[in-house]
């Protein structure tokens, strides 16, 4: 229902809207705008807007194209997954992603130390980036407590770079690590799924998946992590020509 292309032009609420969307689409394909609108924390106006920017003339055109969609989940169980991920995979090929890809690649290559830093999963997938990373010939650390406190003495960090792994991007912690290892002359680059966030913002460099939740059994959400691998692998791989 939403190209890639499209995502990519949304402002900061526009995206929170899509996300919401994505992730609760038979509660919203019963939902009147303005519940939508509650839901999402954002004005009806907003809504129409993001709506638009879609290619939709109205709120009423969007509800029957959903409802089409579920329709065709139901035959085909597995598309709510894979839907999302080949979208991902499809605009890995975009010039502007491998030239990404390719700067952060670089900058890994020339640093004499990687510090890797990630919360919760996030920081599971620091630990395989570390480790990943050493194969291929890096300098690579994890930095488990991202509360740790800053030496009082200035740190020439210069040559270092200091690879964040967030899904929100919101974390104090990890953003005041960040902010500290780059006001001491280390590169940050970001790994994260919200190309708007206060990570983001932060980040010399920034590797987004703005890939939809999936509502968890738990009753909380949860995000693929498969683009994170995907990042972390293809990193790897460019590295170990330019070494």
């Amino acid at each position: 229902m939403f190209s890639y292309d499209q995502v990519q032009q949304l402002n900061r609420l526009e995206i929170e809207i899509y996300k919401y969307i994505v992730g609760h689409p038979v509660e919203v394909s019963t939902m009147t705008i303005r519940q939508l609108a509650d839901h999402s924390h954002v004005s009806a106006t907003t809504i129409l807007r993001f709506l638009k920017h879609m290619g939709y003339d109205g709120y009423a055109e969007f509800k029957f194209t959903l409802k089409e969609q579920l329709r065709q989940d139901a035959t085909q169980p597995l598309a709510r997954t894979v839907i999302p991920m080949r979208t991902f995979f499809d605009h890995m090929s975009l010039p502007d992603v491998t030239a990404k890809l390719h700067q952060v690649a670089e900058l890994l290559q020339q640093a004499r130390m990687v510090i890797l830093t990630g919360a919760g999963t996030s920081a599971g997938l620091a630990t395989y980036g570390s480790h990943l990373f050493a194969n291929f010939g890096l300098y690579s650390l994890m930095l488990t407590d991202t509360g740790q406190p800053h030496p009082v003495q200035p740190q020439d960090l210069s040559d270092t770079v200091f690879l964040v792994l967030s899904v929100s991007g919101e974390s104090e912690d990890i953003n005041e690590q960040g902010v500290y290892y780059q006001q001491n002359g280390a590169k940050v680059v970001a790994i994260t799924a919200s190309s708007h966030s206060t990570l983001a913002g932060i980040a010399d460099v920034v590797l987004n998946y703005d890939t939809p939740e999936v509502q968890a059994v738990s009753g909380g959400s949860t995000l693929s992590q498969l683009p994170v691998v995907y990042y972390l692998e293809q990193l790897a791989m460019i590295v170990q020509p330019l070494n």
